[in-house]
């Protein structure tokens, strides 16, 4: 999911159709489920971070939006519920600082949605 926001644009279009084919099985697999497992969190949905936190922070820095809700209903869904649950939402590092950290590391000014 990386190069789907940083790389070569050419590189970076082909990471983003790849990585939107894998958000389908993820999309598929939630069904009508809270969370992968069912109503709480499981190894499942920690081991799905990357999506959960990840993906949006690198989405805010770079501007490249794949994980929309419009494309990946559920997906988002389950993506806020997962980074608002109290014990998720209290380990997570700083959003704030991530996307400075990462803007700065990768030369991106003020990326716009």
């Amino acid at each position: 999911m990386r190069k789907s926001y940083v790389g070569e644009e050419k590189e970076r279009e082909k990471a983003v159709e790849e990585a939107s084919e894998l958000l389908k099985f993820l999309e598929n697999e939630l069904k009508e489920k809270r969370f992968f497992g069912g109503e709480t969190i499981g190894l499942v949905d920690i081991a799905a971070n990357v999506i959960g936190f990840w993906a949006g922070v690198f989405e805010e820095t770079t501007g490249v939006e794949l994980l929309t809700k419009e494309k990946f209903p559920k997906l988002s869904n389950w993506t806020n519920e997962y980074v608002s649950n109290s014990f998720i939402k209290e380990n997570l590092p700083p959003r704030d600082k991530l996307i400075a950290y990462f803007r700065n590391r990768f030369g991106i000014p003020n990326a716009s949605k």
